[in-house]
């Protein structure tokens, strides 16, 4: 819970106390999962498992409990229990494995096919211009600006205006 600034005081954001909550584990489909299903919470939380303490206490009392990364992250086969653990079926599991995998194989050849289709996509766009300017006769887009700049005629001007619409 937060409490407002006392007036006077430095402007900022201060809690008092913190709300402890445990959310039920459910099968994820996040592809960033190294190995196995991922896990993700789920929206209810059980309210009969929530606890309130003052912020001080709180701290005091995960002072020599905090964990480091290597600590936090899951193993597959502990994921694989615990979402059996809340219902979910070996073959539920497996589909949602096999649809990660499929993820991250796209996702693979998005990245390594962006830098040449890239580079094809300017090509074939350079290409079509100057295609459609042989076939279809079509002056070059700066060819206006060039007359004008030669001859700094005010018709031009109004003429190319006149074909972009905004005059």
């Amino acid at each position: 819970m937060m409490t407002a600034p006392r007036p006077g005081s430095p402007k900022g954001v201060r809690f008092n106390c913190v709300e402890v909550r445990e959310y039920p584990r459910i099968l994820g489909d996040n592809p960033s999962v190294s190995a196995g299903p991922p896990i993700t919470l789920d929206w209810k939380h059980d309210q009969r498992g929530s606890l309130s303490l003052p912020l001080d206490d709180w701290e005091k009392a995960r002072e020599n409990d905090r964990r480091t990364k290597q600590e936090i992250r899951v193993p597959d086969f502990v994921r694989e229990e615990w979402l059996i653990d809340a219902g979910f079926s070996g073959s539920d599991l497996q589909r949602t494995v096999k649809d990660i995998e499929e993820a991250k194989k796209a996702r693979m050849s998005s990245i390594t096919k962006s830098d040449f289709r890239d580079k094809t996509d300017v090509i074939a766009e350079n290409v079509k211009r100057k295609f459609g300017r042989v076939l279809m006769r079509r002056p070059r887009s700066d060819t206006l600006y060039q007359q004008w700049k030669e001859k700094g005629d005010k018709t031009l001007i109004r003429e190319a205006s006149r074909r972009r619409g905004t005059m």
